[in-house]
């Protein structure tokens, strides 16, 4: 009877073991690049999609104080991340609503720290009703802690600089 009892936490054990799966994270497989793979490739002819986001960042560069950066195309995976506790497979599932998107601009301290993101809606973007990727982007931000404003094309866009340089000055002054 005694062996019984000492039996069964081994056998519990050993099922545990048995079960375990591969355990730990095994990055994925990335297969070497050919010379003919590389020939797809040519680097784009402007960071910007079109003139309304050249225009927009560079009346925004202008009106920022100097103790700020504006950066465009940030990719979400590099100002939003899964939080680290959870498990695996939750949090590569929560990588996926982040990955191959971006935000068009973001604004940081010079040391890095966000402070600001920015969007700009196109015609494809109705406010009344947004879109599946817009409510996602926008829930992903606030559930981030990350401020994010959508400024639409067309909009004055040296009020908007205007309005931003004014609400930085006085973000900087808090700190």
């Amino acid at each position: 009877m005694e062996y019984f009892i000492l039996l069964i936490p081994l056998a519990i054990l050993l099922l545990a073991f048995v079960f375990r799966g591969k355990g730990g994270f095994t990055p994925p497989e990335v297969s070497p690049i050919s010379e003919v793979d590389l020939r797809g490739f040519e680097a784009a002819p402007s960071l910007f999609v079109n003139s309304a986001e050249a225009t927009f960042f560079r009346y925004i560069a202008k009106a920022l104080p100097d103790a700020l950066h504006l950066h465009s195309k940030v990719r979400l995976e590099d100002i939003i991340r899964a939080k680290r506790g959870l498990p695996q497979a939750k949090r590569w599932a929560a990588r996926g609503r982040v990955k191959s998107r971006h935000v068009d601009f973001l604004i940081t301290t010079r040391g890095g720290d966000i402070v600001l993101a920015i969007e700009l809606d196109g015609s494809s973007h109705d406010p009344k009703n947004p879109s599946e990727a817009d409510k996602v982007k926008t829930a992903l931000f606030q559930a981030a802690g990350v401020p994010l404003r959508r400024y639409r094309v067309g909009e004055d866009f040296a009020l908007i600089a205007a309005t931003i340089r004014s609400d930085m000055q006085g973000w900087l002054r808090a700190f």
